[in-house]
């Protein structure tokens, strides 16, 4: 894996955090879970942002989850959410989304040739931002 490759990787799954927790954050119900999951969209927000200017400025293209990602994350954070929108319900669904972004990160470094520190950080500051979100979100099942 390239420094291109990883850098869309982590552009990628921090986009898609921001986009999950945009299609529940309403649905939240207490104010200190609202601002828990906003904390969380923040660093998601900080990292996309960062792997996008490397990529700017390396001249490569800035790669975006397909639509359909996309649309699936909506809907079924929508469905699952007309079924039990409790703050539980909500941190189950994120705590699922971090486990499955952990897992990608640490599978993509393992492949990447290191040749960038920068990147490599980065990469790692994504999985320590996940790690951290399901530790958070452990404290509201």
């Amino acid at each position: 894996m390239d420094d291109k490759e990883l850098l869309n990787m982590i552009s990628k799954n921090a986009e898609m955090g921001v986009i999950g927790i945009d299609a529940v954050k309403d649905y939240a119900y207490s104010e200190k879970f609202k601002k828990e999951l906003m904390n969380q969209r923040e660093e998601y927000n900080k990292i996309y942002h960062s792997a996008h200017n490397m990529l700017v400025e390396s001249g490569s293209e800035v790669e975006h989850p397909n639509a359909m990602a996309k649309m699936s994350t909506e809907m079924m954070s929508r469905m699952k959410t007309m079924k039990d929108h409790s703050d539980s319900k909500i941190a189950e669904m994120m705590l699922q989304g971090s486990a499955m972004g952990v897992a990608k990160v640490i599978r993509n470094l393992n492949e990447y040739d290191a040749s960038n520190s920068e990147i490599t950080n980065l990469g790692e500051k994504l999985r320590k931002t996940e790690e951290l979100n399901i530790e958070n979100m452990k404290r509201y099942l």
